[in-house]
């Protein structure tokens, strides 16, 4: 019990250090780009922050304020996802064996004795994991971590024809995708953050341009 209290402390920590860094890089980013654009779009238009002197002004605008509204909201999402997949990756490269297949183990039978007959056909896989995740939200797994991990994987799984034509065992499919699908968490992947943040400044630079082309066609 304390080793697996120390170990969610660990996560934890973990987890947060990622987040402050990553909510920290977003907030810095989004106010220079509040700022900077702001002023930008005030000196084209002469001062006038609602007054547009042309039409690739009046689009630089509207992307700025569309940036405004959606990538802080997209920055957060990816933020998180981030979080979870780094903490997720550690787990799975550190615990696999003994923390995340033993609780889906654990689910599995639960589920398996009180549904006994349930999988017949296709319509029956998708409702059977429909009610296998709600029994994992159910059950008693100490560590957060492991359920989400484990919500997270058995959402991923995908059931096809030939799972059906084999007439497989559910349960085995079940465990099979899911250690399958864990292979994708090994390595978060934060690029979707980055590109949040890089369409910010292009979206500067493209009001920067659009002010210094109206400047020159004015002069």
């Amino acid at each position: 019990m304390n080793a697996n209290l120390s170990y969610i402390k660990k996560l934890t920590v973990l987890a947060t250090k990622t987040l402050f860094k990553c909510y920290l890089l977003a907030i810095l980013s989004t106010v220079l780009y509040l700022i900077v654009g702001y002023l930008l779009l005030r000196s084209n238009a002469d001062g006038a922050f609602f007054s547009m002197n042309g039409s690739v002004q009046t689009v630089g605008k509207f992307l700025w304020l569309t940036g405004l509204i959606l990538l802080p909201i997209l920055l957060f999402l990816f933020s998180n996802k981030y979080v979870f997949s780094t903490v997720a990756g550690k787990v799975v490269e550190e615990r696999q064996d003994d923390l995340i297949i033993p609780a889906l183990d654990k689910v599995l039978l639960v589920f398996q004795s009180n549904q006994p007959d349930l999988v017949q056909n296709a319509g029956d896989y998708t409702f059977a994991k429909l009610k296998l995740i709600n029994e994992v939200k159910n059950t008693k797994i100490e560590n957060p971590w492991i359920k989400r991990i484990v919500v997270f994987g058995l959402n991923k799984i995908s059931f096809d024809s030939l799972d059906l034509d084999n007439n497989n065992n559910f349960y085995d499919i079940v465990k099979s995708k899911f250690i399958a699908v864990l292979e994708m968490l090994t390595e978060a992947d934060n690029r979707p953050f980055w590109i949040c943040i890089a369409i910010q400044w292009l979206i500067i630079l493209f009001v920067w341009f659009a002010g210094s082309d109206a400047s020159l066609v004015s002069g």
